[in-house]
């Protein structure tokens, strides 16, 4: 498929063979009726139909592919990095994988994932990216921010970028230490605040946002709250709710059981790759899918792959959306 706009290209990676059938020219259909369609769309259909032609690619400026945004559905996953180029991976909810061409994501890292929007790190710059339709909001960069590869980073951002309340929260370890710090941004704002939390060792897992306060969660109960209120960072533990009249966090951490069902969908040849987790979308508690870095020390400076999990969206902006 050709894309007439900045639409990723998209290739199916199972090719299949269909009769030949007589058609009309679709350019003969009425141009009132082509906004309609659009918004009856799926990510993949609605990526086809703008490459059509520049008439279709117009009367879908304003679709968002809302199919694909109910809740209760499992994210996608879009392998990146691999072969040093812009030939990416993605995988549907229903297993079905593609080859789509993203040069933005060559070598790149996503630090979050929330709702279609991930957050990119890049040749020392950080922006929110739509791998769909390209859409890119810029930030500025902490000031002595470490190294990509150097410390873990993770991410959490409160609302969609374009939300005049978004706040982005990024935490990261201290080189050779167990500190960890935190960079805080509000949309509008210029400059990041740091903050640092001594003394813990363990890794950052799962991440989410609820009711004004950032969550960072280990792999043992603990968790680092941010509250974007009282601008404070500390340590918690994890208390599991064991009655529905409990108060509680709508969240949860993925199941062993969906972990296995959504890696078996992937059917890819993951090897060492770091992922990124997100958070899902449900009707009665959002569900946390973790962070992984499977990657090992060996090989120095070799490029491995990268993945992240992401719940499909179309995001389109006007280009001059500043943040």
């Amino acid at each position: 498929m050709g894309s007439m706009d900045s639409s990723p290209v998209v290739h199916s990676q199972r090719s299949s063979t269909r009769d030949q059938v007589t058609t009309r020219e679709w350019n003969d259909l009425p141009s009132e009726l082509l906004p309609s369609i659009a918004d009856r769309l799926g990510i993949i259909e609605l990526l086809r139909f703008r490459g059509v032609c520049k008439d279709w690619n117009f009367a879908s400026s304003t679709a968002s592919a809302e199919i694909e945004a109910l809740p209760n559905r499992d994210p996608w996953f879009l392998l990146y990095g691999e072969n040093n180029n812009s030939q990416c991976t993605l995988v549907t909810e229903s297993g079905k994988q593609y080859i789509i061409t993203i040069p933005e994501m060559d070598g790149a890292t996503c630090l979050a994932s929330s709702q279609g929007w991930l957050l990119v790190y890049r040749e020392g710059l950080i922006f929110f990216f739509c791998p769909f339709s390209r859409a890119r909001i810029d930030l500025p960069v902490p000031t002595k921010f470490p190294p990509m590869g150097i410390s873990d980073h993770v991410a959490v951002f409160s609302t969609p970028p374009t939300s005049q309340d978004c706040v982005v929260c990024i935490i990261c370890r201290t080189n050779k230490t167990d500190d960890l710090e935190l960079y805080v941004i509000h949309r509008g704002a210029t400059s990041w605040t740091k903050h640092k939390l001594n003394s813990f060792p363990n890794k950052i897992e799962c991440a989410a946002y609820h009711n004004g306060v950032f969550y960072y969660f280990d792999n043992t109960d603990l968790m680092v709250c941010f509250s974007i209120k009282d601008r404070s960072i500390s340590l918690g533990k994890v208390r599991y709710v064991k009655s529905s009249n409990e108060r509680c966090i709508p969240l949860r951490f993925i199941s062993n059981v969906e972990k296995e069902d959504m890696m078996k969908r992937l059917d890819l040849e993951l090897g060492d790759v770091s992922t990124c987790g997100t958070t899902v979308s449900c009707l009665n508690a959002d569900k946390m899918v973790p962070y992984e870095n499977r990657a090992n020390a060996k090989g120095g400076g070799t490029r491995r792959s990268k993945g992240v999990w992401f719940q499909p969206r179309f995001h389109q902006i006007d280009k001059m959306l500043s943040w």
